[in-house]
């Protein structure tokens, strides 16, 4: 799918034409990911992305691609994303028999081999957590052994190294010496010729690797060397010293020699790299690669895009779509972009949208297309995570006014042509999209034959999404079980589009109040709406009613569901503090019983104590406590669950109840007795608690409570009697 296609191309393997390429901006999508690759090839690439070949690879994509985003997001590691040098000519260079690499050419070579380097033990390094990302780089073979190759040659300033053969590091120490010793010459002699003042301010220059004297021409004589030239105006001298031309040309000798003992090196490196050829071909292949994937996933985050849910049902159910380029535009702008939901299934394929011109049909159609066509390329897509794809084997469009100049081609014909191409290509796993479906010709006649292309579309079993002005068509989906009515809605009192699509019924065109927002006269109006017949004009306001009474119910909707959403939320606050009050409530229990448990074993000790309080010795109160604690052993191991001492659990706080003021009746200042007189055997309440007990003794005005296994001491007046 380049970009030098024919718009009559077709895709062989998936059905795409370069004109519905052009219909739904895909080109510019391309070129935003371009945009985010570091490589030429990769962004060459970018603009020739097409859609897979099916649905089996666009989910390997998008596994590969999901695990890179996750990488991403992990704060503790980065991706490595090195730029994949073009090595195009190297590699052409290695193929050549005699071929010999440059110094900038091998750089390249290293360099690819070192970002190939990173990637792939980033990849064997995480290969638990990021399988697919090492699935990708695990047939990568020999990068170290080339960068090992590689290096024996260049130093760490990506130049040929000293030590790169014995020959080079030998010429390089004598032109290091012979510098030294030119250097020394020069600086004597500048000094000499500063102090006699034959010299020009700048004293010196540089030319043909050669230092030389700037000397006032008037004095050039007085000076021992070669004149290597003078300036523009006669006035100054250039002169090598004497003292330096022999070891000038010896130097010259030596750089000559330099470089053809590095011609011999790169030779020899040439040579051995030309047996990794396939390998350097596979490194440059990996980066490219991951260059593309790393575009992805950046370009993604630009415009929200996530990796949407994938069903083999063919449904097609998106919440909070929109159009990417149009948010990245309003984004720039400071403006708020809308998005839509769409459902499309086999009971409802044929989704046909009427409405205002301007109102937002045409974007919305294009929206779904551009976002199938980006899903499955394997592009990330603005929707909400709930939504799910399905795969089309097919994807044409006609949206717009596409006369063709060269081919003579009117509107009408040009979509006669597109018509005839989808009647022949199009199949029950095809996605249509038809933009003013049915304009272009007299609209009783375009319209007549509109139904029956509807119709032969319809009979395909295929899916489409259809903008229209046509009533006819509009009546024709109302009575297809398979096809929908939707409408751009309408803001009837400010008279201005809302762009939300509305799904459910068939819209008005809002002519006159579109024309009326555009300013024309009211009485042109009124002359245009005589001309209409009473059953358009009816037609058309019962369309609008039914958006209003719509309008209103939507708002209704909204409302209850608001109203519902609150519903739950006091539900959900009511179950939360029920749970909390049962389980102080248990807490409560078991903290009761294990202190009665435990009550009745001190009890016993005490009594114990109180019996043998009058022995002289222990031995008869320590002779009782072994019975004792062997009594209560063997009635522990006797029972499944013998009471164990938790020294956490605590009585619960609970919040005292609420209680409505009682009027105050007593005049003293004695405490209310309780109607029913306190007796053995009687039911009170204890105060501050919600148990319940039963009067097990009375001494005096001190009560004997059982409550649960435990008994309680309490002041009589202090109990309430059930």
């Amino acid at each position: 799918m380049g970009a030098s296609s024919p718009k009559s191309h077709i895709f062989a393997i998936m059905l795409i034409d370069e004109q519905t390429i052009q219909d739904l901006e895909f080109g510019i999508v391309r070129g935003f990911l371009a945009d985010q690759c570091k490589s030429e090839k990769a962004k060459k690439n970018a603009v020739r992305i097409k859609p897979f070949a099916s649905l089996n690879e666009v989910q390997k994509e998008f596994a590969i691609l999901r695990e890179i985003q996750l990488v991403y997001e992990n704060d503790e590691i980065s991706f490595p994303h090195a730029a994949a040098a073009d090595i195009d000519h190297a590699l052409k260079v290695i193929r050549v028999e005699n071929g010999v690499l440059t110094v900038e050419e091998l750089v390249r070579v290293f360099q690819l081999c070192l970002g190939t380097d990173n990637l792939v033990r980033f990849a064997k390094k995480y290969k638990e957590e990021y399988p697919k990302v090492w699935e990708a780089c695990e047939h990568i073979d020999r990068v170290q052994d080339v960068i090992k190759l590689i290096k024996s040659v260049l130093n760490k300033h990506m130049e040929i190294d000293d030590k790169a053969s014995k020959d080079l590091f030998e010429i390089r120490k004598q032109i290091k010496s012979s510098k030294i010793e030119i250097d020394k010459n020069f600086n004597r002699v500048l000094r000499q010729y500063k102090k006699e003042d034959v010299l020009d301010s700048t004293e010196e220059t540089f030319l043909d690797n050669r230092r030389l004297l700037v000397v006032v021409s008037a004095h050039k004589r007085k000076i021992n060397g070669k004149i290597h030239g003078v300036s523009g105006k006669g006035n100054l001298s250039y002169i090598e010293p004497g003292v330096n031309i022999t070891l000038n040309k010896s130097l010259d000798k030596l750089i000559i020699d330099e470089s053809n003992e590095i011609f011999k090196i790169l030779q020899d490196i040439t040579l051995l790299l030309r047996d990794e050829k396939k390998n350097l071909q596979a490194f440059e292949r990996l980066l490219v690669r991951f260059d593309l994937y790393n575009a992805k996933v950046r370009l993604a985050s630009s415009y929200k895009g996530i990796i949407p849910k994938i069903n083999k049902n063919s449904k097609m159910y998106w919440e909070e779509a929109f159009h990417p380029i149009l948010f990245l535009k309003n984004k720039e702008q400071g403006e708020e972009t809308i998005a839509q939901n769409f459902n499309l299934e086999k009971a409802q394929r044929f989704l046909v949208i009427s409405g205002p011109n301007a109102g937002g049909k045409s974007i919305t159609l294009k929206t779904v297309g551009l976002l199938q066509l980006m899903f499955q390329s394997g592009l990330f897509v603005p929707v909400n995570d709930v939504s799910e794809f399905c795969w089309f084997s097919t994807i044409l469009s006609d949206i717009g006014d596409n006369q063709s100049i060269e081919n003579q081609l009117s509107t009408y014909s040009y979509r006669l042509s597109r018509m005839k191409l989808f009647l022949d290509k199009i199949c029950e796993n095809s996605l249509v999209l038809l933009d003013e479906f049915g304009s272009g010709s007299d609209p009783e006649l375009g319209g007549a034959l509109a139904e029956v292309f509807y119709e032969e579309l319809y009979d395909r079993n295929c899916f489409a999404v259809i903008n229209t002005h046509y009533t006819n068509i509009k009546i024709l989906t109302s009575k297809k079980e398979e096809a929908v009515n939707a409408f751009m809605l309408f803001d009837t009192k400010e008279l201005k589009p809302l762009y939300r699509l509305s799904i459910g019924q068939p819209g008005s065109s809002f002519t006159f109040e579109v024309a009326k927002l555009n300013g024309i006269e009211s009485n042109l109006i009124k002359r245009a709406q005589n001309k209409v017949s009473d059953l358009k004009i009816n037609l058309d306001n019962l369309a609008l009613e039914l958006q209003k009474e719509k309008s209103t119910f939507n708002k209704a909707n909204k409302l209850q569901e608001k109203a519902t959403q609150e519903s739950r939320k006091l539900i959900k606050q009511y179950n939360e503090k029920l749970r909390d009050l049962y389980e102080k409530s248990n807490q409560q229990h078991r903290y009761y019983e294990q202190q009665g448990k435990f009550l009745k074993v001190g009890k016993k000790i005490f009594d114990l104590i109180g019996r043998h309080k009058g022995d002289q010795t222990n031995k008869g109160l320590n002779e009782s406590v072994k019975k004792l604690v062997a009594i209560e052993k063997e009635r522990a191991l006797s029972i499944k669950r013998a009471p164990v001492l938790d020294k956490r659990l605590k009585a619960p706080k609970l919040q005292k109840p609420k209680q409505k003021e009682q009027p105050i009746v007593q005049t003293s200042n004695e405490k209310p007795t309780s109607l029913k007189p306190v007796t053995v055997g009687a039911r009170v309440r204890i105060p501050g608690h919600t148990k319940t007990g039963v009067v097990s003794a009375l001494n005096g005005k001190q009560a004997e409570v059982q409550v649960g296994n435990f008994n309680v001491k309490i002041k009589v007046g202090d109990l309430e009697v059930v």
